[in-house]
């Protein structure tokens, strides 16, 4: 049987992070510190930037975004942004975000594998979503995947940058993984 968004927010779930993909409820178990190193990192120097010019939202693991051109699809990417000019004037109110960010970035989990990591990238693409990043806490790197452009693969010796969706940002990649051992694998 399908689950529908309004059951998954009801859903009990604790200490798994879940999503709603095609009506199946799917679970990955806590994904360890390096994991959250990496997001908070990207959260603090995207914040640095987005905040004080008030240009939209930097939001953290937890939102959920119902992807309304994919059925019964709720995706919680580890960080978004999404534009100033695409959120309610009057504020966000209860629920889901019924709509994709602008930038979707997933920091890869031990438990992730490349199937599911392509489903989420295509399920972003699909609705709407410009600009994907994909954090990789094992290899130190960040896989950018931009509508309309080439793959591109960063490293620590490169800058990420917000490209057309998000102007004026960069963050050098080593500081991403700042405070991560480099032996992880």
């Amino acid at each position: 049987m399908l689950m529908t968004p309004d059951e998954f927010l009801v859903y009990p779930l604790e200490d798994v992070k879940a999503e709603l993909v095609r009506g199946e409820l799917r679970v990955s178990p806590p994904a360890g510190g390096p994991h959250g190193v990496a997001a908070s990192n990207l959260i603090a120097a995207l914040m640095a930037h987005v905040r004080p010019m008030k240009i939209g939202r930097v939001f953290a693991d937890g939102v959920g975004y119902q992807l309304l051109q994919i059925p019964h699809t709720v995706r919680v990417p580890d960080v978004s942004f999404v534009r100033a000019a695409r959120l309610p004037s009057e504020g966000l109110g209860r629920g889901l975000l019924q709509f994709a960010p602008d930038i979707a970035i997933e920091v890869l989990s031990p438990s992730e594998t490349a199937s599911e990591l392509q489903e989420k990238i295509d399920d972003y693409q699909i609705s709407g979503t410009a600009l994907v990043w994909v954090v990789d806490p094992v290899r130190r790197s960040v896989m950018v995947v931009a509508r309309d452009a080439p793959l591109r693969q960063l490293h620590e010796a490169d800058v990420l940058d917000g490209g057309e969706v998000l102007p004026g940002f960069s963050c050098a990649v080593v500081d991403i993984f700042d405070g991560i051992a480099r032996a992880l694998a």
